[in-house]
């Protein structure tokens, strides 16, 4: 058995020398020319998905492959096809428009969103909405939605509105436009809008006359307050002079020497001669 192999590996031997021998020019020249078309070839047949990205084939032959799923990681493919990447990770857009509002002014709104593709929707993506669905859809989607609503506003309304509101309307619109071609809307933020300044000027003058007019309005109805007070006050004194037969004045006069009188230090109370005379105080202490 040992000696069956031996002589097996020994003709094996025999024939590649002579095959190397015979054809040895052609062998050098195949493999030379494998190896430069392996590297020629090397970007398009051997693809590294880096973290977070997915990658869809596209057949020369038979299209995209709707049902093969490429993840992080490396992978061979033949380098007639094409590896598409595909991002799966939260992304943030910044951007800015100026839109023109319901009076016709033309305001600049700065807004940021952040959105991410469904990662088992990437390949449905790819045939509908295609690589840069980013700018074709996920983009004019948002900006179509910030001029509908926001232009429905007037520039007064945009100055004293809070954004939350403005906010949640457009994140509420933009969540179900972009969940039916299998994006997620994950928020949506105006970081600014700028009024023209003209426009700015006019409205916070106008809120200033508002504000003064507010205080003027309280003030008048203060003052009537304050006047209704004294006509009862005095209502009540003109009674009172009338069922005690006194003067409201001599009453008073009457209560301080009262007061007077209960206090510790020597004095002299001197008794008006008229009816309508009040008493006079005179301090008899000495001491100073």
């Amino acid at each position: 058995m040992k000696e069956k192999l031996v002589n097996a590996y020994r003709r094996t031997k025999t024939w590649l020398l002579d095959v190397w021998y015979r054809h040895y020019l052609k062998i050098v020249m195949t493999t030379l020319i494998a190896c430069l078309l392996l590297a020629f070839f090397w970007n398009d047949m051997v693809i590294s998905l880096d973290s977070g990205e997915q990658g869809i084939r596209w057949s020369r032959f038979s299209g995209t492959e709707l049902d093969e799923k490429y993840d992080e990681g490396i992978h061979v493919i033949w380098p007639w096809d094409k590896m598409y990447r595909y991002s799966t990770r939260s992304q943030t857009q910044n951007d800015t428009m100026n839109i023109l509002t319901a009076e016709g002014l033309t305001v600049r709104v700065e807004f940021s969103y952040r959105y991410y593709p469904l990662k088992d929707s990437i390949p449905t993506i790819h045939k509908r909405l295609g690589v840069n669905y980013t700018e074709t859809f996920v983009k004019s989607e948002v900006e179509g939605a910030s001029l509908a609503i926001i232009g429905n506003f007037t520039p007064q309304q945009l100055y004293q509105m809070s954004t939350l509101l403005i906010q949640s309307l457009i994140k509420y619109y933009l969540s179900k436009q972009l969940l039916e071609e299998n994006v997620v809307m994950d928020d949506y933020l105006i970081r600014k809008i700028t009024l023209p300044d003209q426009v700015s000027g006019a409205i916070e003058r106008k809120m200033v006359a508002e504000q003064l007019s507010y205080e003027f309005d309280y003030k008048l109805k203060t003052e009537e307050k304050e006047k209704r007070r004294k006509i009862i006050e005095a209502e009540g004194i003109r009674q009172f002079e009338e069922l005690s037969k006194i003067p409201i004045l001599k009453w008073k006069g009457l209560e301080v020497t009262s007061e007077f009188a209960k206090s510790n230090n020597a004095k002299i109370i001197i008794m008006g001669n008229g009816k309508n005379d009040l008493p006079l105080l005179l301090n008899a202490d000495e001491k100073k």
